[in-house]
């Protein structure tokens, strides 16, 4: 499968062709990668929602495999809304959210199970369903209820699934001893917010971290469980650009145990722009998070580096105040670079996908303690969203600035000393936006190393 066009990414993972939306079920299994995500096999708009499913044995290169789940629409169902994949024994088992004309996603979801013995290739829905309904929680209402996270600890499986009660998201909590008889134990964690989506649960170090969607920039809370509840000590923000590039993440324990993140890039930025293609979405570049001074510390996953190619770098002591263009040039980027500020005033930037004459450029600035992906002349095309993005990166005592950047034809992903993150889809439309530069904006900015390598299709 190869892309042919200024705007499909290729080295992301997208689905040949179509609508693809939240990443679902991510799980490591006898030695390969499988991941589930939100599909519509019938065209690039939202519906009619599917199980897509594709596999890799190092999360970078994926093969696709047939779909997974379809909705039963003998049995009512619409969606197959997102979910979570579990394995006990050889039985896999896939809980995921349930909709209908009869089930609205505010007030009439069902949770619902898929079962699989040959190793994920082929998949049944469980004669039980629904496994859990909305009477599971007696007095108690919850509205928005869907998107079920589960794991086993000592000897019991848990789920969480998203929602809101008394007007706040939540994520409520349930036990069972076999998966299929259910209880609800609490609301195990709730916010300010109006919803929470795709809440998920698990532990590093010796702590428990809460992941949530509430329908804008991904939180996480850092903390303990007690008495059923979520009790929180540090909370953060996963992705500062929410519904603009990264929303809905799922995780996984990889073959090493750590933990894995995959988000879905939203199209939301594309605004009213028609492309060429039936194509919609991609998921983010997998991301291994650890716990790091009582946050969470967020990287690339080593494995990205076999995509690199032609690399190229250069140092300058002091950066000056006009655009230095890099040696390395492309849609498929990824950069590495080092800079040493002087004093917490000093600012400076990198552009990617600039065009010849800067007509177009997306900016990526330190400047203030705010790390800022400015898209406002990321195209000229005036259908796109071009607003900036922002999201707070303290100064370090030692003043030195890291940043990690993955350009892929409409997506940017950028790494601020492990700490803060911001994604989102851009739509150069000039061919010759293809430029990588670097400036001081303020104050004295040293550049210690800028890496660019070229990256690989994981097509080929």
């Amino acid at each position: 499968m190869k892309f042919m066009n200024l705007h499909q990414p290729i080295y992301h993972f997208s689905p040949k062709k179509n609508w693809m939306n939240d990443p679902n079920g991510p799980i490591y299994y006898k030695g390969e990668y499988h991941l589930f995500y939100q599909h519509n096999p019938n065209g690039d708009q939202w519906g009619s929602i599917h199980w897509g499913h594709a596999k890799s044995r190092d999360l970078v290169y994926w093969e696709h495999l047939p779909l997974a789940l379809y909705p039963s629409i003998e049995h009512g169902e619409e969606h197959c809304f997102s979910g979570c994949t579990v394995v006990e024994g050889e039985t896999a088992r896939i809980f995921y959210t349930s909709i209908g004309p009869n089930k609205h996603p505010f007030d009439g979801a069902d949770q619902w199970m898929a079962v699989s013995q040959d190793g994920m290739k082929t998949w049944r829905k469980d004669e039980s369903n629904p496994i859990l309904t909305a009477d599971i929680h007696g007095e108690t209402k919850i509205l928005e209820w869907r998107d079920p996270f589960v794991w086993q600890e000592d000897h019991l499986w848990y789920m969480v699934i998203g929602g809101k009660h008394e007007g706040h998201g939540c994520a409520a909590l349930y036990s069972s001893e076999n998966l299929y008889d259910w209880r609800f134990v609490s609301i195990f964690a709730s916010g300010k917010e109006e919803i929470w989506e795709c809440p998920n649960v698990f532990k590093l170090n010796a702590k428990r971290v809460l992941l949530y969607s509430p329908s804008g920039p991904v939180q996480y809370r850092i903390g303990e469980v007690q008495d059923g509840r979520f009790k929180g000590e540090f909370q953060g923000t996963l992705d500062f650009s929410g519904w603009e590039g990264f929303y809905a993440p799922n995780s996984l324990e990889d073959e090493n145990g750590d933990r894995i993140i995959i988000g879905w890039l939203t199209e939301n930025a594309r605004g009213d722009l028609s492309l060429p293609g039936m194509w919609a979405g991609v998921q983010s570049i997998p991301r291994k998070i650890s716990i790091q001074s009582d946050a969470l510390y967020i990287e690339p996953i080593p494995a990205l580096k076999s995509l690199r190619y032609n690399a190229s770098s250069f140092q300058m002591e002091s950066l000056p105040n006009n655009p230095v263009r890099a040696e390395g040039k492309g849609r498929a980027l990824e950069i590495d670079a080092v800079f040493s500020l002087a004093d917490p005033s000093s600012s400076f930037q990198i552009s990617v996908l600039e065009s010849l004459e800067r007509e177009e450029q997306t900016k990526i600035v330190y400047d203030d303690g705010i790390l800022i992906l400015d898209r406002t002349m990321s195209s000229v095309s005036e259908e796109v969203h071009k607003w900036k993005i922002s999201g707070t990166m303290a100064f370090p005592e030692d003043g030195q600035i890291h940043l990690r950047v993955f350009v892929d034809h409409s997506t940017i992903e950028v790494f601020g000393n492990g700490n803060t993150c911001i994604s989102s889809r851009v739509y150069p439309l000039k061919k010759d936006s293809i430029h990588v530069s670097v400036q001081s904006r303020r104050g004295e900015v040293c550049l210690r190393d800028m890496n660019v390598w070229n990256m690989k299709s994981i097509w080929d």
